[in-house]
């Protein structure tokens, strides 16, 4: 069947998550396609897909993970819409075609290149941030990453269980619950948060479905997501063990700070922040675990401080493209210390980011390097009558509880 069939130009802008790239890289993206026919009954497994993205163009096929009942998917569904395997999907996971089946096929890598050219900006502008020597560790990264040599940090399996079955069109309280209930630690941490004085609840509750329930899906999801990220700043190293623990104190900082200002602002969603203050700094891991991995040697800590700050933003990127996060979190990533940047008319999550940041570094009295707060778009946004930083600090000031209760069930 000929590819006009499908209509595959327009197909492409929808596919998730091609739809981030600009209109160019799409259909630099859809030229590389290839056309995959399967009959009915052959059977694929994610591990022999590992670099490749499918997406099904016609037909129907059965989506089976472990411990899962198989899930049916059509060509005109909205899970057609995503990549039948995720990038780190669990080896066991297959799928067995119900009906003749024409799968689209791209190479993973090429869009990973493609999205990180679009959000770490150009290479002039890149070469501005970080010097000669980050420049080439950078790319060893990069490499490294590719090749298989340097694993990203990975999300726990509950993350990827309860992130997947929020987001299919058929939702299974019950099955999520099960899901949860796999992991003791984060369940706990869950039904803390719905006895919580941050979510008002007014009765005491001790069961997952009930917590599900009382917070919402996508909040759930997005503090089991949270709570997850928490556990990956780990090293073994004695050195960089310490830099590692100073870079997750402060983002468990800053996500505290987020969470409570979600509270305050409507138009913002709490949950959202927290994950958001908690993955600005994500990058920091990968880099650590290549300086551990190669033993780079360093004459002080102060250069593995200073390295870790200039890649961190590259990196991150990196992460939160591979954990298929929503294209607002590379937007955090990448904006989350400039605080003149204006993400538009409207506040934005970044916007609460940089206002947490600002007020962390007011608290601390570090004041190297900070602008005048009343300067800050992302200040003028949350408040736009007032101009005296003194009334941001008393307004966050009195979030302090709720700061303080975060900060607690995220392990400080």
């Amino acid at each position: 069947m000929p590819d006009s069939d499908y209509k595959l130009d327009d197909k492409i802008n929808h596919l998730i998550p091609f739809k981030d790239l600009p209109g160019g890289d799409r259909i630099k993206l859809a030229q590389t396609g290839k056309l995959i026919k399967m009959t009915i009954g052959e059977t694929l497994y994610s591990a022999d897909a590992k670099h490749q993205m499918l997406y099904l163009l016609s037909g129907k096929l059965d989506l089976c993970e472990q411990y899962q009942q198989p899930m049916l998917i059509n060509h005109n569904s909205a899970e057609a819409l995503r990549p039948v395997f995720s990038e780190y999907e669990e080896q066991d996971t297959h799928i067995i075609i119900q009906s003749n089946c024409v799968l689209w096929q791209f190479d993973r890598n090429l869009f990973n290149r493609l999205i990180e050219n679009e959000v770490i900006v150009d290479e002039n502008n890149m070469s501005q941030q970080i010097g000669y020597v980050e420049n080439n560790i950078y790319n060893e990264i990069m490499k490294a990453v590719e090749t298989g040599q340097l694993k990203l940090p990975s999300l726990p399996e509950i993350a990827l269980r309860i992130k997947k079955a929020v987001e299919q069109s058929e939702i299974d309280i019950e099955h999520i619950s099960k899901i949860m209930e796999l992991d003791p630690a984060i369940s706990t941490r869950l039904i803390k948060v719905a006895n919580s004085p941050l979510t008002r609840g007014a009765n005491p509750i001790h069961s997952m479905r009930d917590v599900i329930v009382r917070l919402g899906l996508k909040m759930t999801r997005n503090l089991v997501l949270s709570f997850s990220v928490a556990q990956l700043f780990k090293t073994q190293h004695p050195i960089l063990k310490k830099q590692m623990k100073i870079f997750y104190a402060h983002s468990i900082e800053i996500a505290s700070i987020c969470y409570a200002l979600g509270t305050h602002i409507k138009t913002l969603e709490s949950d959202e922040l927290l994950l958001a203050g908690l993955i600005h700094d994500i990058g920091v891991i990968p880099v650590i675990t290549y300086i551990e991995k190669t033993g780079l040697v360093f004459s002080n800590e102060e250069e593995i401080t200073e390295l870790i700050k200039s890649l961190r933003v590259a990196a991150g990127i990196l992460v939160v493209k591979s954990w298929d996060l929503p294209s607002k979190m590379l937007s955090v990533i990448t904006h989350a210390e400039n605080w003149n940047y204006n993400s538009g008319d409207k506040l934005a999550v970044e916007d609460a980011v940089i206002i947490a940041q600002v007020y962390d570094n007011l608290r601390r009295k570090q004041l190297d390097n900070l602008p005048d707060i009343h300067k800050v778009p992302a200040f003028k946004k949350l408040f736009p009558d007032e101009h005296d930083p003194a009334f941001a600090m008393e307004v966050l000031d009195q979030a302090k509880d709720e700061i303080n209760e975060m900060k607690g069930l995220l392990g400080i």
